[in-house]
C-alpha cells in the first residue's frame, strides 16, 4: 500500500522485522549482469539552482514544486504518490556509463514540502546540476528487457546459469503494467536467458548495480544477475 511502515524478513519458519534474511553461495561461479531503466525526458535541459544534501529547493530559480505544475496535471501535485508513478528525475550519466547504459541516472521524488516548494530525492545532489524532467515509457522499459536479456545471454557464452537474480522497481511490478503484459514480458527474459533455471525476483524501492564497473545506485530500474 506504499505506506512503507513496517518490512517482514522471511527465513524457514521464522518471521522477522527490523531484520535480516541472508544465504551464502559458495564454490566456483561466475557473475554476468544487464541494468536498464525505462524514462525518457519530456523537456530540455534545466539547472538545479538551490539544493541542500538531498533536497532540491529550486530549479531554474523556481521552486521545484512551481516547475513541476508545467508536466503535471492540477490534482496530481497534490496526490503525490499519483505524481511520481511516472514522472522522474533525470541526471546526466557520468561519461564513462553512459555508452552502455544510459544518457540519463533516473531518482525519484519520495517526498515534497509544500511550504518550502522542495522536493527530496535519494542521494545528494550538487547545485548547478543539470536535470531533465523524465517519465516512464512502457515501449522503452520492453526494449530494455530485451537488451538486458541479450547481454546476459551473450555474457553466459553458452554455459548455463545455475541461478537467476531480477531486482525490479517495484512501481514497474505493481502500476505500471498489467498483470497479463508483465508476465509476458518476464516469460520472454526468462526463455532469452535461462529457461528452466531456479529464478528469484525482488522488487524493490531503489537499485544497485554495475555500470562501467562500478556500482551505482539506481531508480525506476531493472538489475539482472545470473550466476553460471
Amino acid at each position: 500500500n506504499w505506506k512503507l511502515e513496517k518490512t517482514y524478513q522471511y527465513c524457514d519458519d521464522r518471521i522477522a522485522t527490523d531484520g535480516v534474511a541472508w544465504a551464502l553461495l559458495s564454490g566456483p561461479g561466475r557473475i554476468v549482469w544487464a541494468v536498464n531503466h525505462g524514462c525518457l525526458p519530456i523537456g530540455l535541459e534545466r539547472k538545479v539552482t538551490k539544493s541542500s544534501g538531498n533536497v532540491i529547493y529550486e530549479i531554474d530559480g523556481m521552486p521545484v514544486l512551481t516547475v513541476l505544475r508545467e508536466y503535471l496535471v492540477a490534482d496530481e501535485i497534490e496526490n503525490w504518490q499519483k505524481a511520481i508513478v511516472n514522472l522522474s528525475l533525470g541526471f546526466k550519466a557520468p561519461g564513462e556509463m553512459a555508452a552502455g547504459y544510459d544518457d540519463y541516472l533516473i531518482r525519484f521524488m519520495p517526498s515534497k514540502d509544500d511550504a518550502a516548494g522542495s522536493v527530496t530525492i535519494p542521494t545528494d545532489v550538487v547545485e548547478g546540476s543539470s536535470v531533465w524532467m523524465t517519465r516512464r515509457d512502457q515501449e522503452k522499459i520492453a526494449a530494455g528487457l530485451d537488451r538486458m536479456g541479450a547481454e546476459v545471454h551473450e555474457g553466459l557464452a553458452g554455459e548455463p546459469a545455475k541461478v537467476v537474480f531480477q531486482f525490479d522497481c517495484a512501481g514497474r511490478g505493481k502500476v505500471v503494467f498489467r498483470d497479463q503484459v508483465k508476465t509476458e514480458l518476464l516469460r520472454k527474459l526468462q526463455s532469452s536467458v535461462a529457461p528452466g533455471a531456479p529464478w528469484l525476483g525482488f522488487y524493490s524501492y531503489g537499485e544497485i548495480g554495475p555500470v562501467a564497473g562500478e556500482n551505482h545506485f539506481h531508480n525506476y530500474t531493472a538489475v539482472l544477475m545470473a550466476i553460471a
